[in-house]
This record gives structure tokens, sequence and C-alpha cells, in this order.
């Protein structure tokens, strides 16, 4: 190695603020994708270097805390079932839907409890939080979650109320 680069130097080189460098050192931020690339690249380092391969599948699904988290978690789950029986990738979801497949992804997979995709069941608004039934809010997400998504009686696909 050569002589050392100052900081403000290496930040820009590798295309981030002094700031974002700083916190990166100080391990209050990680770095991006792409600025870990150019970090590596300009340490001529391998990825065997930075991490070891695992068999760790992705992150675990929370466990529901309360009734309605248990319910979110299952629409989630039915979201995910129904989409994937009418043969749609999540891009197909977010076209029709207006979400960004993104955020439907997370939805699915239980990440997200606090979304406005999500509402109390119109029946049981005089009950107490607690005792209230959750549903989607979102009128395709809830078709799909519930079976009632209609591709062939409609141009739109969209169900009638059953």
């Amino acid at each position: 190695m050569g002589d050392p680069i100052p900081p403000k130097v290496f930040a820009n080189d590798i295309g981030i603020s002094r700031g974002a460098l700083s916190r990166i050192e100080n391990e209050r931020a990680w770095p991006g994708p792409e600025t870990l690339s150019r970090i590596m690249d300009a340490f001529e380092i391998d990825w065997p270097v930075v991490a070891e391969r695992g068999d760790n599948p992705g992150p675990h699904p929370r466990t529901p805390n309360t009734w309605q988290e248990g319910q979110q978690a299952s629409l989630c789950a039915a979201l995910r079932r129904e989409r994937r029986e009418l043969g749609w990738t999540l891009a197909e979801l977010a076209r029709r839907s207006g979400l960004s497949a993104s955020q439907l992804s997370r939805i699915e997979r239980g990440q997200i409890t606090r979304s406005a995709v999500f509402t109390w069941h119109p029946e049981d608004l005089n009950l107490v939080k607690e005792d209230r039934r959750v549903i989607f809010d979102h009128p395709v997400l809830m078709d799909v979650a519930t079976g009632r998504f209609d591709l062939e009686n409609s141009a739109e696909g969209w169900a009638a109320d059953v």
C-alpha cells in the first residue's frame, strides 16, 4: 500500500460525501451496494475478504404480537398465494394496483405492519380496537387476497362483490 489517502479525497473518489464516509467508518451507517463495490475496488479486495457465504434464506417473518397482526399476516400470505394462483408477478400486481413492486413484496412477506393498505373492517368500527378485524383497504389487494379477482368475466379483471 502507498501513502494514506485523505478522507475527503477517498470519499470523493468513491462518490460519497465526507460525512457519509465518516458514518460508515464509525459504524453509524452501512454503505449501499454500489458504494461498497467502489470501496472494494479502491482497496482491490474481493467478496471472500468482505463476507462469507451463508445459508440464510433471508429475513424471518415477524411473529405477530396481537390478534390484528395475526390477521395481517394471514392477509399478506393470502395475497401472495392468490397472486401466484393468478399467475401474476409482483410487477403485474403493481401495474394493476398502482403500488410499487417493492412495497408489495414487503407486504406479502409481512414486513409492513402499519400501512395505508390496511384498515378496520367497516362492520367493526363500533368495537374497541382490540376486537376489530383487519382488511386490505386497497380494492385490488382485497379482491386478490380473497380470491374474488375474476380475470375471465371482466375486461379489467375486477370481481363482483360476493
